[in-house]
């Protein structure tokens, strides 16, 4: 019996067909969604390949979204993108005075609270390149604000577990 070569979930390029995602198994057959269609393919067909994520950028950027809000209601794990080395861990703000109260909150909750400043940075970005009234001067002056803030909170990136996390400034390649 044939073993399934990707895992429910996968994006998918089949060779005539076009993009797809694989959502389930029946049989030797992987159960995949196109645009309007869904089709049986046998694990056996060779010529569908799996995509990487960072090739479809609006789906890349749903998913985040979509994690983002289920991590706020407590329906998913929002430590997905948290180093393991972090997980549990405390951080400890301690002031320079000592007539005042240090802090401590978990790295989680701070590691999530990044991830909505990095998240709201991509949408606002997506909205200066999209926008029709600004003229191309003015998006690449906004995209320089968001890129040099990109590049202000690089610092962060030793809290994440993957580099595709990371924020990336105008010097810095991932």
């Amino acid at each position: 019996m044939l073993k399934p070569s990707f895992a429910v979930g996968t994006m998918i390029q089949h060779a005539h067909l076009g993009a797809g995602r694989i959502v389930g198994y029946e049989g030797e057959f992987y159960i995949i969604h196109f645009k309007g269609d869904v089709r049986n393919v046998p694990f056996s067909y060779q010529e569908i390949k799996a995509l990487e994520t960072s090739e479809d950028p609006q789906l890349k950027q749903l998913k985040l979204a979509v994690q983002e809000v289920l991590g706020d209601y407590g329906w998913a794990d929002t430590n997905l993108e948290v180093g393991k080395r972090w997980i549990g861990g405390t951080l400890k703000m301690i002031p320079g005075r000592e007539d005042t109260q240090a802090k401590e909150i978990p790295i989680e909750a701070f590691i999530k609270k990044i991830i909505g400043v990095r998240e709201k940075l991509r949408v606002l970005e997506q909205k200066i390149n999209n926008h029709p009234n600004l003229d191309s001067a003015d998006k690449l002056e906004l995209q320089g604000y968001i890129t040099r803030s990109y590049g202000s909170l690089t610092t962060f990136n030793a809290l994440f577990a993957d580099k595709t996390s990371h924020f990336v400034g105008s010097g810095t390649d991932v």
